[in-house]
């Protein structure tokens, strides 16, 4: 019996073109393992299913231990690889989303499952804010004075220093109504009223209520004017009383009915109103 000798390819001898044979083997038996088993798909918002980028899936072995993690793209999509064939659990999470866990998942040697994941918007919780500076403290004349108490009360209208220079007033009566003429409803033919000004508890204008055609002493104005010229006449305009720059506060009593004790209460000499002025200098002058 004769014997043939076959030649491996490119003329090995036997015993090579045999071991290079099984290496091609092994090689081609390594391919399938070496793919790996792995889970793919998308992840999206539940209500709009628009894809949720930069999310995290992971899976973990069923014990549950972490094993891979990716991070989805702009798309939502990802693949993530098991090292192994096995039992896994599937975790999606997102900042701004509820985490979500699910499985288990048997993957066998180079398994592709498809998957797609949605998931729930919640609020984020915040730590508190905490803003630097101090809030505005009363100022200590003025609670002196017992402006503040006053304001409390519910009587008169009140304007603080920083609301004086918010309306930005180049007058005194650019302020507000304080420097019209209030008409005096007790007053018989609607007599003109003005109001009495107070500055730092100083009377500086005492005020006028008077029926038409009288003067300030309840004289006819003509006879008075003729006996003592420019005596039916305002005494000071209130604009030329104080400038805004230079007022800390400023209360107004509209009527009598509303003027504390302490600047006259309810007369006759009040009934046109109060209007009192506090100002930065007696802030400073004062102890």
């Amino acid at each position: 019996m004769s014997e043939r000798t076959v030649e491996g390819a490119g003329g090995l001898p036997p015993a090579r073109a045999s071991v290079a044979l099984v290496g091609l083997l092994l090689f081609a038996g390594s391919l399938g393992p070496a793919a790996g088993q792995v889970v793919h798909g998308y992840l999206r918002d539940v209500h709009t299913n628009q894809p949720i980028a930069r999310g995290i899936v992971s899976l973990l072995a069923c014990r549950g231990e972490p094993v891979a993690s990716v991070t989805t793209g702009a798309d939502g999509s990802y693949r993530v690889t098991a090292p192994a064939a096995g039992c896994y659990l599937v975790e999606v999470r997102r900042i701004g989303y509820e985490a979500r866990r699910d499985g288990p998942l048997e993957l066998g040697v180079g398994d592709e499952i498809d998957t797609e994941f949605h998931l729930l918007p919640l609020a984020v919780p915040l730590a508190p804010l905490e803003v630097a500076g101090a809030l505005p403290q009363p100022d200590a004349f003025l609670a002196r004075v017992g402006f503040y108490e006053r304001q409390r009360s519910d009587f008169g209208h009140f304007l603080t220093r920083e609301q004086i220079e918010a309306r930005a007033a180049r007058r005194l009566t650019g302020l507000g109504r304080m420097g019209i003429q209030l008409r005096g409803s007790l007053l018989s033919h609607g007599g003109s009223c003005h109001p009495r000004v107070i500055i730092d508890e100083i009377i500086v204008i005492r005020g006028d209520a008077r029926p038409r055609g009288l003067d300030a002493f309840g004289l006819p104005e003509a006879a008075t004017e003729t006996a003592r010229p420019g005596a039916g006449r305002p005494e000071i305009a209130l604009d030329d009383v104080v400038q805004p720059e230079d007022i800390q506060a400023v209360e107004v009593y509209r009527s009598s009915a509303e003027v504390p004790a302490r600047f006259g209460g309810m007369s006759t000499a009040t009934q046109c109103g109060v209007v009192v002025i506090w100002t930065r200098r007696g802030r400073d002058e004062r102890p």
